[in-house]
């Protein structure tokens, strides 16, 4: 139930996420993205073959491509992975594509990839800690012996402590249309379902609005509890940036 849910949600999603970037500046994002994880590519092998499983609109696997990096990107929404393709091919590059859910890459890859990257608090769609762990087992599943996960999440901790209940754009301009969004979170408390519904409001020419809502399920964990997930899967952490006050945070974990 939880892949399909989310296969659906991102699915219906997919236009919209493209306005969520709409004014930001990709180039940045993939500078910024390649500067964090700069070690961790430095050391790559020759012929090093690396998997960004929640490959999203494509930046991070895009930005790996641009490096000279051999990149599989997958998703478990068929819109994102066609997001991938035409941001790649928007800088005249490919790279290969699947639409798989985390449970289903064990079927397709066997233990070859040296490092994999799970971005974008992707890791949240674990509607449970027992489908955490199994998600988790299956990045390890693919993942060289001595290879590296690359797990980044939004912080939890900070999110309920502050129970923000809105969160709202400024106006933003995508394809010659307008639009305002909002972020409506309801929170149930960690390691509960919860969700974050999403209205996207397009200001029309004559002052008229109109408005679409899409809903993203997500359990939200302590920091605690994830690394005690990531302990349970074998990984060793090499290096983990959590900070309370921080609104993101990145695990860095060997097989």
């Amino acid at each position: 139930m939880y892949e399909k849910d989310v296969e659906k949600q991102y699915n219906i999603m997919s236009h919209f996420y493209n306005v969520l970037y709409a004014e930001a500046d990709m180039k940045d994002y993939e500078d910024e993205f390649i500067n964090q994880y700069k070690e961790v590519l430095k050391e790559l092998p020759q012929n090093a073959k690396v998997l960004d499983s929640s490959c999203g609109n494509g930046i991070q696997a895009t930005a790996l491509k641009k490096e000279g990096i051999e990149v599989v990107g997958t998703d478990i929404s068929e819109e994102m992975v066609k997001l991938s393709k035409q941001y790649a091919k928007s800088n005249n590059l490919s790279f290969t594509t699947k639409q798989l859910s985390w449970q289903q890459l064990p079927l397709h890859f066997k233990e070859e990839f040296d490092v994999v990257f799970c971005c974008g608090n992707s890791i949240s769609h674990s509607m449970s800690r027992a489908e955490m762990l199994s998600n988790i087992k299956s990045l390890y599943k693919v993942t060289k012996k001595g290879g590296k996960i690359i797990i980044d999440t939004r912080n939890w901790d900070k999110v309920l402590k502050e129970n923000t209940r809105f969160n709202t754009s400024d106006v933003i301009e995508y394809k010659g249309k307008r639009y305002i969004f909002t972020y409506i979170w309801n929170l149930n408390g960690f390691n509960k379902a919860s969700n974050v519904e999403i209205l996207f409001i397009e200001i029309t020419d004559d002052k008229e609005t109109s408005c679409k809502s899409l809903k993203l399920n997500f359990m939200p964990f302590t920091h605690y509890d994830f690394i005690l997930v990531l302990k349970n899967c074998g990984l060793k952490i090499l290096k983990d940036n959590f900070h309370l006050d921080a609104d993101n945070y990145s695990v860095i974990l060997q097989k």
